[in-house]
């Protein structure tokens, strides 16, 4: 029934004519689709012989919104949401109901040129970034990110601009990268300014500011044409909203970088899948033949037990895969500690023994061997608890060759300056071997729950029995229940023992100010294989290949190869090798900072702080005490006047201990002094307020990141001032 002008009957439903007569080639099937205020599809309709029946009234459809677009068996129409929609060029009529025209949708040939859909393959795995084992069972979310273009015709005049001014000003100043000094997690730096091109590969990717890094080629300032730069500058938004949406690549390279108010993306979901037993998921989902892949964000969730939590969801600004590339595969690493990997740990070929690292973070080939040795190449020493991290050839060891334990063990080789062999007798004394005997487990997975089993120190009686004391098991292939062996915390379950260094006979312990730390030192670590009867194991003789990774740690997503251990790490009885070694230097002094009193031609003033000049060539002299024991240690002395800038001249940084720098002199006992012209204080001022702030920070690591609960700091503040004129006519009291 065709509507008639002035009827408002719902029971009956009307009739619309549709026509894509612009395309007259178009001939591809069409649906209608209606939603209600809600945004719920209430209504889908087939387009037949170019009509479409619907059940709704003139005076109901005005609260509606209707959309024509290409009908595909592979579509599930009832899933669609308006935003889909939208995105897939599906057309919205501006129904006329009275008048010429009346109740003729005519769908414009521009849009047409976009249908119908085409359909992209979309891939990938999730993994665990400690280990790269898969995680199954995931919930991966994948939403569709607002095509930049299209967000920029949105923005109202005010962000148009201040979008424009953002823009000019990353382009004029890029960010300078200023490395950042590593913590727990993996190496971070602030941003930099990449070329375009590997900063497009890089979004591209889903990388973040940190993956980003690795790309940069160049901090040169993008140029510009003179028609888009006079574009820029216009003070129409039409022109500049124009000129923004047409260059919207400009602006990639600087999501990463700009304020959270920028990342105004609408991201709407188009697909939840569950990952499989490989940590693999797959769809596909469909976009315009006629225009740009999706781009595409994906976030995580994951079941614990008591219902799904988000275990990743990154920024969108950074991590969306721009026009993402059908079929290519997404890599998305979790690093939430909780979350389990699935699927049997694969066991090493061959009969091998692999040191991997100590913690996440200091490979076997970091720590020196000559020199310094025991220190980290980065010439950090050791502190707090180490965890060797070591994989076996499990089945071949413990079934083929029936050698199923090991044991590390340590012992002092210095006294805490790292070579003297003088120690203190209520310290460790010297070339003792001790057995690291902290309980190791290992957590495995059955159904919803992760038990927990005992890998070592054995008992030498009852059930798990072993022939001698201090053994631990190599973990078995498979757990005592279920079917997997999971990493639920990585302290936990990477570790093959515990080398408690600052809870060693002499190491500081009570409250503050603590001691100097008498069990700092070198020390030995050993690794030793033991058969079922609880002899100790020819390495040689049994066919054991001793190995290190060729990489520094942390690993990476890469392949990370191993070679044979060099004789250094080795533990030779005539020429066979019978365990592993390797030289650690444990130091868990902490470090003392002390600001001292303002010397100098100034009037001294210890109490308050206030001191008198009486000429600009006075001086002022600025001292610190900047204290570790063993000179591990770095110090920042920062001076600042008023609430700034930052007085150079009465700044350094350096290493405790070693000469100073920028004029700072060390005078012995990690004290360092400079005096400072009052004029270069002083600057524009006649009378001025300073703050003095000193760092002191620890370089001790355990594997993991450095210690900051070692660290010291002390803040200071001092005036200068010129005295107070005696007043005329004064009379003295």
């Amino acid at each position: 029934m065709n509507v008639q002008p002035g009827r408002e009957d719902p029971a009956q439903p009307i009739t619309l004519q549709v026509s894509t007569a612009q395309r007259p080639e178009f001939k591809h099937p069409l649906v209608a689709c209606v939603f209600d205020r809600r945004g719920q599809l209430a209504q889908r309709a087939e387009v037949r012989d170019g009509q479409v029946q619907l059940s709704i009234s003139p005076d109901t459809a005005g609260r509606m919104r209707l959309f024509i677009a290409p009908m595909d068996e592979r579509v599930d129409a009832k899933a669609l949401s308006i935003a889909q929609l939208e995105r897939l060029r599906a057309y919205e009529p501006v129904l006329q109901w009275r008048g010429p025209g009346a109740g003729r949708i005519d769908i414009p040939g521009s849009l047409i040129d976009f249908w119908p859909f085409c359909f992209c393959w979309v891939r990938g795995r999730v993994l665990r970034a400690n280990d790269n084992r898969p995680v199954c069972d995931a919930r991966v979310h994948i939403c569709e990110v607002d095509r930049i273009p299209l967000w920029i015709l949105k923005l109202p005049d005010l962000q148009i601009y201040r979008l424009r001014d953002d823009l000019l000003q990353a382009i004029r100043r890029p960010p300078i990268p200023r490395p950042l000094r590593p913590g727990p997690g993996p190496l971070r730096a602030e941003v930099s300014t990449l070329r375009f091109a590997d900063w497009e590969a890089a979004c591209a990717k889903g990388a973040d500011v940190q993956a980003a890094q690795a790309a940069r080629a160049s901090a040169d300032a993008i140029a510009l044409t003179p028609e888009l730069q006079a574009q820029l500058h216009s003070q129409s938004p039409v022109v500049l909203r124009h000129a923004l949406a047409q260059h919207w690549k400009l602006l990639l390279p600087w999501f990463c970088i700009w304020p959270h108010w920028w990342w105004l993306f609408r991201c709407d979901e188009i697909a939840v899948i569950t990952t499989d037993g490989n940590g693999r998921f797959e769809t596909t989902v469909f976009y315009p033949c006629g225009g740009d892949h999706p781009d595409l964000y994906f976030w995580v969730e994951y079941d614990f037990g008591s219902g799904f939590e988000t275990i990743y969801h990154p920024r969108i600004g950074c991590h969306t895969h721009w026009n993402y590339a059908c079929g290519s595969e997404v890599t998305i690493h979790i690093t939430d500690p909780r979350v389990p990997g699935c699927g049997d740990e694969p066991d090493l070929p061959g009969c091998e023994v692999v040191v991997l690292s100590i913690g996440r973070n200091v490979a076997v080939r970091e720590v020196q061997a000559a020199g310094t040795e025991g220190l980290t190449s980065a010439g950090e020493p050791f502190g707090a608890t180490l965890e060797p991290r070591v994989d076996f050839s499990r089945s071949e060891l413990i079934n083929g060759k029936g050698i199923p334990y090991y044991r590390w063990s340590y012992r002092r080789l210095s006294g805490p300056d790292g070579s003297s062999a003088v120690v203190d007798p209520a310290s460790v004394p010297l070339n003792t071997w001790a057995v690291m005997t902290r309980d190791v487990y290992r957590h495995y997975k059955l159904g919803t729950s992760f038990p927990s089993d005992l890998m070592g120190p054995l008992p030498t009686s009852g059930p798990g029995a072993a022939p001698a004391p201090n053994l631990f098991r190599i973990r078995p292939p498979m757990p005592p229940a279920g079917d997997e062996w999971v990493v639920l915390n990585e302290s936990i379950d990477l570790a093959t023992a515990y080398f408690e260094t600052a809870t060693l006979a002499g190491a500081p312990t009570g409250p503050a100010p603590l001691p100097d730390d008498l069990a700092a030192g070198r020390y030995e670590l050993k690794l030793e294989l033991f058969d079922a009867g609880g002899a100790l194991v020819n390495w040689t003789a049994a066919g054991i290949d001793l190995r290190t990774t060729d990489q520094d740690a942390p690993f990476g997503t890469g392949t990370v190869t191993t070679s044979p251990a060099p004789a250094y790490n080795r533990i030779l009885a005539g020429g066979d090798t019978m365990g592993f070694r390797m030289v650690v230097r444990v130091d868990n002094n902490r470090c003392s900072a002390e600001i001292l009193p303002v010397g100098g031609t100034v009037t001294p003033d210890p109490v308050c702080g206030f001191h008198n000049y009486s000429l600009p060539s006075d001086t002022a002299a600025l001292s610190f005490v900047a204290r570790h024991p063993n000179g591990f240690a770095t110090y920042s002395f920062v001076t600042t006047r008023g609430s700034g800038p930052v007085l150079p001249a009465a700044t350094t940084s350096g290493t405790a201990g070693a000469p100073g720098n920028g004029g700072f002199v060390n005078t012995g006992s990690f004290t360092y002094e400079k005096a400072v012209v009052v004029s270069t204080l002083l600057g524009v001022c006649s009378n001025a307020a300073f703050s003095e702030r000193l760092d002191v920070m620890a370089m001790a690591t355990n594997g993991y990141g450095t210690l900051t609960g070692y660290n010291a700091a002390d803040n200071a503040a001092f005036a200068l001032a010129t005295p107070c004129p005696s007043c005329e006519g004064e009379v003295d009291a």
